[in-house]
């Protein structure tokens, strides 16, 4: 009975000790918001040091510095890109979140996105990972397109069939003038 009782605890504490604490990531944006009102000129360092911390935080971390920052366009890219290497698996939601606060440094954050991974799509996977020898499920271009014109292709009737150039040529109708009466 003892040994299971200590065994009990023992385990017990284990788990509360590995059991992770949320991180408040309202509390983290204000303080980043009032620590970079503080320091204008370390507001690169405090981005960096915060969503390395904590990179579940990294969007409110950014919107607060740049809300604390009133950062132009170029400050916005400059954090962004502090934000994206401190965690890349990050990146894409950083800069939506900076786009959200600051829509005018749309161009910037893009470049920052080309710059640190150009071969990153919009679905998120990386063109290096299509190296690996699979077929693209579901190519777009071996597919017809049903906007082609009828006839031509596998859409629409084909050529002998119906609807088609049948057996039977076509004759030009004939044209009856009108008597000409004349009295």
């Amino acid at each position: 009975m003892k040994k299971s009782l200590s065994f009990l605890i023992l385990a017990a504490s284990i788990g509360a000790l590995s059991a992770e604490t949320p991180v408040d990531c309202i509390a983290k944006s204000a303080f980043v918001k009032s620590a970079v009102a503080a320091k204008h000129a370390k507001v690169l360092e405090i981005v960096s040091a915060e969503v390395t911390a904590s990179p579940s935080c990294a969007c409110e971390v950014v919107k607060a510095a740049i809300e604390g920052s009133e950062a132009n366009a170029k400050l916005v890219a400059m954090i962004v890109e502090a934000a994206a290497v401190a965690a890349p698996e990050q990146m894409r939601l950083v800069a939506q979140c900076a786009v959200a606060v600051a829509p005018d440094s749309l161009a910037e954050v893009q470049a920052v996105l080309a710059k640190l991974d150009p071969n990153l799509g919009e679905n998120g996977s990386s063109a290096k990972s299509a190296k690996d020898g699979k077929e693209p499920i579901g190519e777009v271009a071996a597919m017809p397109n049903p906007l082609d014109f009828p006839g031509q292709g596998p859409v629409g009737p084909t050529p002998g069939g119906p609807g088609g150039n049948g057996i039977i040529p076509v004759i030009p109708p004939v044209i009856i003038a009108p008597p000409d009466v004349t009295n």
